[in-house]
């Protein structure tokens, strides 16, 4: 049995405006590439999202779609492994971010250096959106506002989110935030020197992800939660799907925004 925590509910709105350290600009930039990076690794190196690919590539056939956009891509990790696990070169995949990052990138992705703001996004109907572990980053009035473009373009969106309000997660992010990083610190590749130093000897970075895992968890919904929201939001509407699904050591979040047409 799943322990959510039980947070009130003028606490719960105040977590909710938290900001992530790496959602700052004065933000060291290497701190915040030290820490997409290891972030990025981790959900690669445990699968989190293979399922998720499945259910991506069955909508991509099913609506015949040739473009994917994955919003606040962050280090790119997630991102790739989805598009490699999709196994459909056909497909082209453009990452974004507030803060685009320079990473090695599989044939058929780009990721352009100029930075894209979420809230700027204007969505196309014939590309599919994907949204891995950033949707809890936003204030419910940025929420609505990038569901209720998609719905209005008539697009697709996948949201996907690992963290949730329960003890299992506060224990989860606690070992990933340290042993987690001390052990896959070495290998992150291209090799820095500047990482070793900041991860073992002045352990900043450990801080810095430790810092930003548990602000995650004050922000993050449970599905329940998300639930509610959406209907309060949108009403009882079918375009909107949300779900929970279990990837070894946790259970995902996922909010499906559908085209009218479904």
């Amino acid at each position: 049995m799943v322990t959510t925590l039980n947070v009130p509910g003028l606490m719960a709105q105040l977590f909710v405006k938290l900001k992530e350290l790496e959602d700052f600009h004065w933000f060291p930039a290497i701190l915040r590439k030290y820490q997409m990076e290891l972030i990025g690794i981790m959900v690669s190196f445990f699968g989190f999202y293979r399922h998720i690919a499945l259910t991506i590539k069955k909508d991509i056939r099913r609506h015949d779609i040739g473009f994917v956009t994955d919003l606040c891509s962050g280090s790119g990790y997630p991102a790739v492994y989805v598009y490699n696990q999709l196994n459909m070169p056909h497909i082209k995949m453009t990452l974004t971010d507030k803060f685009p990052q320079q990473v090695a990138l599989t044939p058929g992705i780009e990721y352009p250096d100029s930075p894209l703001d979420i809230r700027d996004v204007e969505p196309d109907q014939g590309t599919y959106y994907t949204l891995f572990n950033a949707f809890h980053h936003f204030e419910k009035r940025e929420q609505q506002q990038l569901i209720q473009k998609i719905l209005d373009r008539n697009s697709h969106l996948m949201i996907v989110e690992i963290v949730q309000p329960t003890l299992l997660n506060v224990i989860l992010v606690t070992l990933a935030s340290t042993l987690g990083v001390w052990l896959l610190c070495p290998f992150v590749r291209p090799f820095e020197f500047k990482r070793i130093v900041l991860t073992y000897l002045l352990p900043v970075n450990v801080l810095t992800v430790l810092i930003d895992g548990f602000i995650s968890i004050l922000k993050s919904r449970s599905v329940h939660q998300y639930k509610k929201d959406m209907i309060e939001m949108f009403g009882n509407t079918d375009r909107i799907q949300v779900n929970s699904q279990w990837s070894f050591p946790t259970r995902l979040v996922t909010i499906k925004v559908l085209p009218n047409h479904v």
